[in-house]
């Protein structure tokens, strides 16, 4: 733990500035203040941080537009008649995402936050010394600190990317006329979402991961069948594979993609970088002895950065970089700041979402991580097709598949069905309290319910 040379000042202007006002941060300023605190919050940006002005929230909302199309288009499967084509609307299509991320009420969170009595600062947080930041040429003083600055986009280092001109993720989802054709860089969550939701708006889409697989961290089956159905939609996928250089030509960009040595050219109207993210480290963090590197603030399981009373939660921190772990690492932070009741972070249940469609989920360990450890493990997998509700939706494609330990508790599991977002909670239950996968062959599963799978899967393991 770094002791500082600077003593605590007798008098400090708040007992808690929070520098962040996204799930990481808000949540526990809230928490904080409802306590009794005094507390500011800090926002450089915008109020309500990436995931419902910039992330989430918006994405969803262009998902189930998309989703909403390729329903249009099945209608007449089921005895609708839909007169002519479905078009896109976009400048409306613009309009409706808008009207998601308002209803949010994240623009009248700076409004909230003062009738609770939390201050807001708005501005750079830069730390001076352990006690005292700098924002907007102004110093402030607290007893304690809770870091939540969230990342920006990593931007790779590709030959004329730079001179011939890209978007990113925010700027894609303000497009009122899209590119004819696009290339993804990326073939991570954000990615593959991007590519769902432009492909089923009849983009012409090209999508380069440099991993053998898209969503390369999770189990291989997923990858796979994901890289499928997007070549089913029109979709081309170049996996192990390097964008090596861009470069420009009239009003078009034509990308130079390395595939086992060999080099090809893909001419497109623009490119979107989703290709990961960096912490936001540049608050003068060294003034404050607060460690990290360039995966992000180094933290305890309590939260607790090397100074012993500033904290960090969210995606600073360089763990999961999901809203609900953010959320959860708040509440952990805010909770021991003043406590001598410890709670400890368990990230062994962190349910993982990609809001394609089908949706993809999963849960805990993967086989590559077991197999890294020596943990012998079982595997059991259930098909959707089978099911009445893929009868009745006509969606046959997907599966659940579980991993248990050789006595059957689970330890992780994987989900490419319609609802796997909502599916994975069962399964996450388990995980978190090491069940046995004998408890969900017992537990009664509604019929017809896509959840009927997890108890397919699960009856394909052995419990001793």
């Amino acid at each position: 733990m770094y002791k500082t040379k600077h003593a605590q000042p007798k008098i400090t202007d708040y007992d808690v500035i929070v520098i962040g006002t996204g799930s990481g941060g808000g949540v526990g300023a809230h928490m904080l203040n409802k306590k009794g605190k005094k507390v500011a919050v800090v926002e450089e940006e915008t109020m309500g941080g990436e995931c419902p002005n910039y992330g989430c929230i918006p994405t969803k909302a262009l998902l189930q537009a998309a989703e909403t199309l390729e329903t249009v288009k099945r209608a007449e499967n089921f005895a609708i008649k839909v007169s002519g084509e479905p078009k896109v609307d976009y400048p409306a299509l613009k309009a409706w995402k808008d009207k998601a991320v308002w209803n949010t009420g994240t623009h009248a969170g700076e409004a909230s936050y003062k009738e609770d009595g939390v201050a807001v600062l708005k501005g750079h947080a830069h730390f001076i010394d352990p006690w005292t930041v700098n924002v907007g040429g102004k110093r402030y003083s607290a007893k304690k600190f809770l870091i939540a600055a969230g990342t920006k986009d990593f931007i790779p280092p590709i030959t004329g990317l730079e001179e011939t001109g890209f978007v990113g993720y925010r700027e894609a989802l303000d497009f009122t006329k899209p590119p004819q054709k696009l290339f993804v860089i990326g073939g991570g969550a954000i990615g593959c979402e991007f590519t769902e939701i432009f492909s089923t708006f009849g983009v012409e889409v090209h999508i380069a991961e440099f991993a053998e697989r898209l969503l390369a961290k999770e189990d291989p089956e997923i990858g796979e069948l994901v890289e499928a159905l997007f070549e089913q939609k029109g979709v081309t996928v170049h996996t192990d594979s390097k964008v090596v250089k861009v470069e420009k030509k009239g009003t078009q960009k034509i990308v130079h993609v390395e595939k086992h040595g060999k080099v090809s050219k893909v001419t497109v109207d623009e490119i979107l970088v989703a290709a990961g993210k960096i912490p936001n480290t540049d608050l003068g963090l060294e003034n404050a002895g607060v460690a990290f590197d360039r995966r992000g603030i180094k933290v305890n399981r309590e939260m607790q950065t090397s100074a012993d009373h500033i904290y960090a939660a969210g995606d600073v921190t360089g763990g999961y970089m999901f809203t609900h772990t953010a959320n959860y690492e708040s509440r952990i932070a805010a909770s021991n700041m003043f406590s001598s009741l410890k709670h400890l972070a368990d990230y062994r249940a962190v349910p993982r979402c990609v809001f394609i469609s089908p949706e993809v989920a999963a849960v805990g360990a993967t086989e590559a991580e077991l197999k890294a450890k020596g943990v012998h493990y079982q595997v059991g997998i259930s098909a959707t097709g089978w099911l009445g509700r893929a009868n009745t939706s006509q969606e046959d494609t997907g599966f659940v598949k579980i991993l248990a330990d050789k006595k059957g508790r689970i330890l992780g599991a994987s989900i490419v069905a319609p609802r796997a977002g909502e599916m994975i909670h069962e399964l996450t239950l388990a995980t978190q309290w090491k069940m046995k996968a004998s408890k969900i062959v017992w537990t009664i599963h509604a019929f017809p319910t896509w959840n009927q799978a997890i108890r397919s899967a699960a009856n394909k393991i052995t419990c001793r």
